[in-house]
């Protein structure tokens, strides 16, 4: 099983959580049984609009079961949903410590965006 996590930076499992999903700089893609990492970018961070719905996209390419960020906008949420993805809010901590809380059932599934439209430009 694999689970996305967005990351400020690409240092590995110690690399921390961006609380941005479209306009995160990486994505941690997590093998969870080996708990090995690899890192893609984000070319949707500078989007003048749209960040969210294309990094939706690149996340749904990676083959994921789950995603953890901080915050959904809510156009990025419903096009995650659509394509049955599973989604966290973790904020404050490190790729691993976010993947740990995940796996240990301490990460609540959203039923709903965590952030109004346009909320990762600020």
């Amino acid at each position: 099983m694999k689970v996305a996590v967005t990351a400020s930076n690409n240092n590995g499992l110690e690399a921390k959580v961006d609380s941005r999903f479209g306009r995160a700089p990486y994505f941690a893609i997590v093998d969870l049984d080996k708990m090995e990492a690899e890192f893609i970018n984000n070319s949707a961070t500078g989007a003048a609009s749209g960040a969210g719905v294309m990094a939706a996209q690149t996340v749904v390419d990676q083959g994921v079961d789950a995603l953890i960020s901080g915050n959904f906008g809510p156009k990025a949420f419903s096009a995650l949903k659509a394509a049955n993805l599973k989604l966290y809010s973790f904020t404050g901590g490190t790729v691993r410590e976010a993947v740990e809380a995940y796996k240990n059932g301490q990460l609540e599934e959203l039923s709903n965006p965590t952030n109004r439209a346009h909320s990762g430009l600020r």
